[in-house]
């Protein structure tokens, strides 16, 4: 009777080895949650870069094509006699381009417009564009967004690669700079966003574009 006892009370756990199981099933849960929450947070950087990748990609295409079009690229995007047809409420003009129409179209980088913008914005003043992808030569001049979230503060400036470039004045240490080469007629950009909140480490994001200027020998 007593061995059968003691068989039985050998069959089952002590009340240490339960709390020992429980602990290391709750610190195995809380390893797989953490990898899974960990994950989704990857996917979703991944994510997000991804599509402002996208949208940085779309708005270098849009100023080529424009850059393109053109016939001239001040060299001094703030000379005299370049006014932009559109007011820029304090925001720099980068790049200031002369259509074969003889208007500028004006790309300007600052402060927002309106506070649904994230950070410092790329705006665009030209043509609208009509149902074929090109400018309307009809429509009015407007200013627009073309993208928001830009990086304020570039950590190094931008060093032209052009071997005769030249910098367009004031740019190396904005958002989107740019150089040109007279010779050649190459242009050459740089665009960069800053992703995240102000408590986030800050993630950049830049792309690069060598455009040929629509007229060979026109950079003044």
């Amino acid at each position: 009777m007593r061995r059968s006892d003691r068989r039985g009370r050998s069959d089952g756990f002590s009340l240490l080895e339960l709390l020992l199981a429980c602990g290391l099933g709750l610190t195995l849960t809380m390893a797989a949650l953490t990898a899974v929450f960990g994950d989704g947070d990857l996917g979703r950087r991944l994510g997000r870069q991804l599509r402002e990748g996208q949208r940085l990609e779309r708005s270098l295409t849009l100023i080529a094509g424009d850059l393109q079009r053109g016939t001239v690229l001040a060299l001094d995007p703030t000379a005299a006699g370049l006014a932009p047809a559109c007011g820029l409420a304090g925001r720099r003009p980068v790049l200031q381009i002369l259509g074969s129409d003889g208007r500028l179209t004006t790309y300007s980088v600052g402060a927002p417009p309106d506070a649904i913008w994230r950070g410092w914005v790329l705006m665009r003043c030209g043509r609208a564009f009509g149902s074929d992808g090109q400018p309307n030569p009809t429509a009015a001049f407007q200013n627009r967004v073309v993208l928001d979230g830009l990086d304020p503060a570039p950590p190094q400036p931008f060093i032209c690669p052009l071997p005769a470039g030249q910098l367009l004045l004031g740019t190396a240490g904005l958002p989107l700079a740019a150089c040109a080469e007279a010779a050649s007629g190459l242009v050459e950009l740089r665009l960069l966003l800053r992703l995240g909140s102000p408590r986030e480490r800050p993630q950049r994001l830049q792309g690069e574009r060598s455009v040929q200027l629509g007229d060979q020998s026109g950079m003044s």
